[in-house]
């Protein structure tokens, strides 16, 4: 079982739900906008009326995987509900009238959406309820990766790299011997859901219950954020403002891959089991669609060593104290003389199979079958899995698992 630490929100005044979370942020900026009033003092004439500013609310989308909303709240405006296609993507306090900007995430391409803007005053009562429509473009390039260009998991492994000498024992104890249940997670309960923040978010003050509990720690999460329905409850919640963001436990993470607050050497409880950022390694629809997977992916194992973290991971729920179990933090590789193009696979385990020989997977949470950690499902509000033609069950027991290899593991 995957090590979780639960964190609560404190509740507020707006119906908010309770989240057990595994956090992360990201988000958009709020320009306030005002009119100074005119007065002239030779005439000494009243001030005029300020107009009341314009309501009229815009949309653009820069990319294909995100929206940019742009309005004026009118004077009054106490809080502000957006919805996609029907569905409320955030809700939040407005403290003054002025412009707001507000991006939205998880979009597909050339995809129309339905954005709905509802202002309501300190008393409940509607100040403007507009709505606009807008066409993603066709992806353009490589879907973007969350981690940065250091991050160990977008090293590429190289040509030489070296291979444990207890890799085959492991490769056959803890890989080749679960083959046949393996898969990729994408369901809502074993997929890793994330939402993108904005800085008009709703703040939540984030409990405790295991490290370092001393500190408050306050996120801003979009009221569309649900974590995953499994014993875990990962949630990832990402703000592009401050690129910091936690997920899986109490920690704000750093953009490679590793806990801001616990990074290598130091050894200590993360987002999952060992050490990581809840959504490093994570596939996404995004890469399937596109054709290529640029990052190493996540792999859960159901014969993980006890006791034993291997670089980079920095902690352990390790289940075994056989020598070929696999420890997490390892790294596996398929070999990469073997012929991917030639087997007859669906398209999307072939890109699969590519990733796992150029970028392979790191072990990073004992689990009750093997495979990879895809994105969950729901806090889309659609299912970008099928759009990118993944099956409900992507089975993963056709991969060659006694193909594999562990590279040379370096105990953290």
């Amino acid at each position: 079982m995957a090590y979780a630490e639960r964190a609560s929100l404190a509740r507020k005044p707006f119906p908010w739900r309770r989240h057990t979370l595994a956090l992360l942020l990201f988000g958009a900026a709020v320009v306030l906008w005002f009119s100074p009033s005119l007065y002239n003092p030779i005439a000494r004439a009243p001030a005029p009326a300020q107009a009341s500013p314009p309501t009229s609310l815009a949309a653009l989308a820069p990319n294909s995987w995100s929206a940019r909303l742009q309005t004026v709240e009118p004077p009054g405006t106490a809080h502000v509900q957006i919805l996609r296609d029907g569905r409320v993507i955030d809700d939040f306090r407005v403290r003054r009238a002025g412009q707001l900007v507000y991006d939205d995430y998880l979009l597909w391409p050339a995809t129309t959406y339905r954005y709905e803007v509802r202002a309501v005053d300190s008393a409940g009562q509607s100040v403007r309820d507009e709505s606009v429509e807008l066409t993603t473009p066709p992806q353009l390039g490589s879907f973007p990766r969350l981690y940065g260009e250091s991050s160990f998991w977008n090293r590429p492994i190289d040509a030489d790299a070296a291979v444990d000498p207890n890799s085959a024992a492991m490769v056959s104890r803890a890989l080749a011997r679960y083959a046949a249940g393996s898969s990729l997670a994408t369901t809502d309960d074993w997929g890793r859901p994330i939402a993108y923040a904005s800085s008009v978010s709703m703040p939540y003050s984030v409990g405790c219950t295991k490290y370092d509990c001393m500190s408050s720690v306050v996120f801003r999460i979009p009221r569309y954020a649900q974590p995953n329905s499994g014993s875990d409850h990962h949630l990832a919640a990402y703000n592009s403002k401050t690129d910091a963001w936690s997920s899986g436990g109490r920690y704000v993470t750093a953009s490679n891959g590793w806990g801001a607050m616990c990074t290598s050497p130091y050894r200590c409880n993360g987002a999952v089991a060992a050490g990581f950022a809840a959504f490093g390694g994570v596939v996404r629809p995004e890469e399937i669609a596109q054709g290529h997977i640029d990052h190493a992916l996540f792999v859960t194992d159901p014969y993980t060593r006890k006791g034993y973290a291997a670089c980079p991971a920095t902690h352990t729920d390790g289940i075994s104290n056989d020598s070929a179990a696999i420890p997490e933090g390892a790294r596996i590789q398929l070999d990469p003389a073997f012929n991917v193009n030639a087997q007859p696979w669906p398209r999307w385990e072939k890109i699969i199979a590519h990733a796992l020989q150029t970028y392979g997977g790191y072990v990073g949470d004992t689990g009750g079958t093997l495979g990879f950690v895809g994105e969950a499902r729901l806090d889309r509000g659609y299912d970008a899995w099928s759009l990118a033609g993944i099956p409900p069950v992507p089975a993963l027991a056709s991969l060659p698992w006694s193909q594999f290899r562990v590279l040379q593991l370096v105990r953290c």
